[in-house]
């Protein structure tokens, strides 16, 4: 198989939600778009975090449904990202690892894209 690169395969169609917003607002827009993941970024659109529902079910067992926490005390901030030059044999660790989706930055650290394992199959498929 020929050597292809992140940038080839990611989605650039991307949930994402400011820090600082509600908990309620990021679980509200991840129901909406049927998303299992929510990518949180700053003012810049720097990746600041990720939430996942794992995340969700974390919050809401540690406190009242009606909880008014903002994302950035629940979101994951030790994300592992990925370039977009990065070539897609690179990703065989992380998604050994288990993870199915990897958000994608440029030089400066700015969001461009979200590369899944569901990206990956839709290319080898012919999809895309």
């Amino acid at each position: 198989m020929e050597e292809i690169t992140v940038e080839r395969l990611m989605s650039t169609d991307l949930v994402t939600i400011e820090t600082g917003a509600a908990a309620a607002e990021a679980a509200s827009r991840m129901l909406e778009t049927g998303v299992n993941s929510i990518l949180v970024v700053d003012d810049d659109r720097r990746l600041a975090g990720l939430i996942t529902g794992r995340d969700f079910v974390s919050l809401v067992r540690q406190n009242e449904p009606q909880d008014t926490s903002v994302v950035d005390a629940f979101m994951t901030t030790d994300v592992l990202t990925v370039s977009l030059d990065d070539s897609v044999s690179e990703l065989a660790e992380p998604t050994e690892q288990g993870y199915t989706h990897l958000p994608v930055v440029d030089g400066d650290g700015t969001l461009v894209g979200m590369v899944s394992t569901t990206d990956f199959t839709a290319y080898v498929s012919g999809k895309r």
